[in-house]
């Protein structure tokens, strides 16, 4: 039997994102790598403990980068209008780094944050891989997130969405939708676990709501919606 859940990933991802924060988020010590509140404008570093994730299925990155290496100060961009700030988190599972509670600026129709990268992404004791980090943004409307892109330094003509998927499993079908009707297609077949990219080149694409939607061999399916304007880029 299909499963159809739109909240579950939401509601963990706000619990996890509270307990750390209140746990963690603290002032500390600013020279030190550990997670904590950096120059009262985000939390930042490594978490001692595991990042854990939703035993479903779970959408854990929507960016967009033409990034090969750190510059010392990372462009963080998050499109949208100026009614409502998103949650924007970007993480590592691979050296278990996090950042979030960020305090933006609205610049230009993005809420934009500068981020010296030497502190934490580019210190010699932690070095964290560029391919490894995960972006989110979301807003929540009607109890439901709805995700926007996050543009690290520069936008390229396409979307990376990553699934995190804790079980071995395939993906019979995996599409983006508009207006209803599949307008990507690209079903994994191969059982798999842990990070799932799907790349889309959303170039000629109309502005709108989108949906990504997914459904894996134990038959749960889950739809994530989000935001697309070409005008962003």
């Amino acid at each position: 039997m299909k499963i159809r859940i739109f909240l579950v990933g939401f509601l963990l991802f706000s619990l996890f994102s509270s307990v750390v924060n209140a746990n963690s988020c603290q002032k500390g010590n600013p020279f030190s790598v550990a997670y904590i509140l950096r120059d009262d404008n985000r939390c930042e570093g490594i978490l001692d403990r595991n990042i854990s994730g939703d035993s479903l299925p779970d959408l854990i990155s929507f960016a967009t980068s033409k990034l090969t290496e750190y510059p010392d100060n990372l462009s963080i961009q998050v499109p949208g209008d100026n009614n409502q700030e998103p949650i924007i988190s970007i993480q590592s599972f691979l050296k278990r780094y996090r950042l979030d509670e960020l305090k933006t600026e609205y610049l230009q129709s993005n809420y934009t944050f500068d981020l010296n990268t030497k502190k934490v992404l580019q210190h010699r004791s932690v070095q964290v891989p560029i391919e490894s980090l995960r972006s989110l943004a979301f807003v929540v409307e009607d109890s439901e997130p709805v995700y926007y892109p996050v543009i690290l330094e520069e936008s390229s003509n396409q979307y990376e969405f990553v699934i995190q998927s804790l079980t071995s499993t395939t993906f019979p079908v995996l599409e983006i939708r508009y207006q209803g009707e599949a307008v990507f297609s690209d079903p994994r077949n191969n059982p798999r676990s842990g990070h799932i990219s799907l790349i889309w080149n959303h170039q000629n694409q109309p502005a709108g709501r989108y949906e990504l939607y997914l459904e894996n061999s134990e038959g749960v399916s889950r739809t994530f919606p989000f935001e697309h304007d070409p005008s962003w880029f």
